[in-house]
């Protein structure tokens, strides 16, 4: 059996990598739906399962913006990561960065639009805009992947 070199690796991990960032922020924003749904009071103690739902979204909001920000590709060496790393990666990660920018952007004026009609909680407001600045930048990365990926 031959191992594979370092580009068949890189293109493998590539493919991957565009098939995580679709699924993972699609999901991302659509638990959203449910956590609001069930949401605790504002003034009672957060129940367990709130607890573990909050600090979930916390922690795959990191790894997403860390994958987002490194490329993935971890467990090879750095040859592999340099592939995935390419000038054309670097350009769409800023593309996706600036994506996330005005989608935060948009989202806080929205949210200061909609303050003197719609009472949120401080830990709502920073779920809505936790999660606009993770998922739109990594739905903007993936889709600039996947079509450079088809051309």
């Amino acid at each position: 059996m031959t191992s594979a070199s370092p580009g068949e690796i890189a293109e493998r991990t590539q493919r991957r990598r565009n098939r995580l960032l679709w699924l993972v922020p699609m999901l991302f924003f659509i638990w959203q739906g449910a956590f609001f749904s069930s949401y605790a009071r504002p003034h009672t103690p957060l129940r367990a399962v709130e607890l573990v739902s909050l600090g979930s979204h916390l922690f795959l909001a990191v790894v997403l913006l860390f994958v987002l920000a490194t490329g993935g590709g971890w467990r090879h060496g750095k040859t592999v990561r340099a592939l995935l790393d390419d000038e054309s990666t670097q350009a769409h990660r800023a593309q996706a960065y600036a994506a996330g920018f005005w989608a935060l952007a948009l989202c806080a004026a929205g949210l200061y639009a909609a303050a003197p009609f719609v009472q949120l909680a401080t830990g709502d407001i920073a779920h809505i805009l936790l999660s606009v600045a993770v998922a739109v930048p990594a739905l903007r990365f993936v889709m600039l992947e996947r079509r450079a990926a088809r051309d």
